[in-house]
């Protein structure tokens, strides 16, 4: 009896699916019908969707305005010294992106939005669909530097992803519908002397998350009689949430750690977000001697807790690098290990990924020539992107 693709064990078929990178994946569901649905209970059902995540931890980085995927496998991470961390970085082939120049990019629920001058374009990867995303104006463009964010309203059975943009031009919040294709102006504005950070957002159960600056002023009275007045000024950092559902920001909410703040408002500590299986929020603080991580225990809108994850004291971790300042990292809770990639890697040097641990834990892994990397723990969605036409039946939520 011939072996045929569609007639392979089921055993191997799951084998050759945990092999198979995760952006690789649209052409091997086109295989056959029998390997599609393998691939979507292997990869988006519970227990085995946890493991695939684990096993290929994707970050996403710009190679002259290509969009790639770098994978990360810590199975070889031990503390004895003996240490062996595989990467790779691959173009994703499922995006025809040629000629296209990408300067931003963001991830939630399965999906990456693409920043351009002239349109906004959202990608499914596992299903190779794209959509591309016009400005409410004609004519208008994006600011590929502005501050975006990307999410989801869950109120009802199928989520309906959202996009928000705080125009620099003008000032003011639009908002993106994919449902009914179109944009709408928000009436929302920040509190009084409150200033989005310019790292961006990060998306995380369907809200965004900011990091915002907020100065107080605070009057004194001085001289002898107490007659005379001073105003001082303290500028605090914090976490502010972009509820996709009700459409409004949450409460500023409190950090597990004080910040340096200057009197211009710009920040002389480093802070940066992430997040850890789309479930919880990780905050990395960065002073000129401590790196300390930070999950979250609750996270809501309006509310949050924190757990200590880490806290490495730099001097005492020989080899680490002098002017490393920490940019785009993940956590790995099962090894007790921080990735931490440097922000500001000069062009045409190696890149290099700092992994910290317990008990002054410390390797460096050699990731190539490229730019620093927006990782995220990706895992295939079969939201469609498909725009609803009349008199025909709709894709699966648009």
């Amino acid at each position: 009896m011939t072996t045929t693709m569609s007639n392979l064990p089921e055993v191997l078929v799951e084998e050759i699916i945990s092999r198979v990178p995760i952006t690789s994946l649209g052409s091997f569901r086109s295989s056959c019908k029998k390997w599609e649905a393998l691939s979507k209970t292997h990869l988006l059902g519970g227990k085995a969707a946890e493991v695939t995540t684990r096993k290929q931890l994707l970050g996403f980085i710009l190679v002259d305005d290509k969009i790639c995927s770098m994978k990360l496998d810590l199975h070889g991470i031990t503390k004895d010294g003996d240490d062996f961390v595989d990467t790779s970085v691959n173009q994703v082939s499922a995006l025809d992106l040629d000629e296209l120049s990408i300067s931003q990019i963001f991830h939630c629920d399965g999906l990456l939005l693409c920043v351009f001058s002239k349109r906004l374009m959202v990608c499914n990867m596992y299903l190779g669909q794209t959509r591309f995303i016009k400005p409410r104006r004609l004519f208008e463009r994006f600011d590929k530097s502005g501050v975006y964010a990307f999410g989801y309203d869950d109120s009802s059975k199928n989520r309906n992803h959202k996009i928000l943009r705080n125009k620099s031009v003008g000032g003011g919040y639009e908002i993106y519908n994919f449902r009914s294709d179109s944009w709408k102006v928000l009436n929302v504005d920040l509190e009084e002397d409150t200033q989005l950070d310019q790292q961006g957002s990060l998306s995380l159960k369907g809200n965004a998350y900011f990091l915002v600056t907020k100065t107080f002023e605070e009057t004194l009275e001085v001289g002898e009689d107490l007659e005379e007045a001073m105003v001082s000024e303290e500028t605090e950092e914090f976490l502010l949430c972009f509820d996709f559902t009700t459409e409004r920001f949450g409460q500023l909410l409190s950090l597990p750690f004080h910040s340096e703040v200057d009197d211009d408002g710009v920040r002389e500590d480093n802070v940066v977000l992430s997040c850890v299986r789309d479930e919880q929020l990780a905050v990395l603080h960065q002073s000129d001697t401590t790196i300390g991580i930070w999950i979250s225990t609750e996270i809501e809108p309006n509310a949050v807790s924190w757990r200590e994850f880490l806290e490495v004291d730099l001097t005492t971790v020989d080899g680490f690098p002098d002017d490393f300042k920490a940019g785009s990292f993940f956590v790995d809770e099962e090894k007790q290990v921080a990735v931490v990639f440097d922000q500001e890697t000069e062009a045409g040097g190696n890149h290099t990924a700092c992994i910290i641990g317990k008990d002054g834990y410390f390797n460096s892994v050699n990731v190539g020539d490229i730019p620093p990397p927006y990782f995220t723990s990706y895992v295939p969605s079969l939201v469609s992107l498909q725009i609803k036409k009349k008199g025909k039946r709709k894709a699966r939520d648009y």
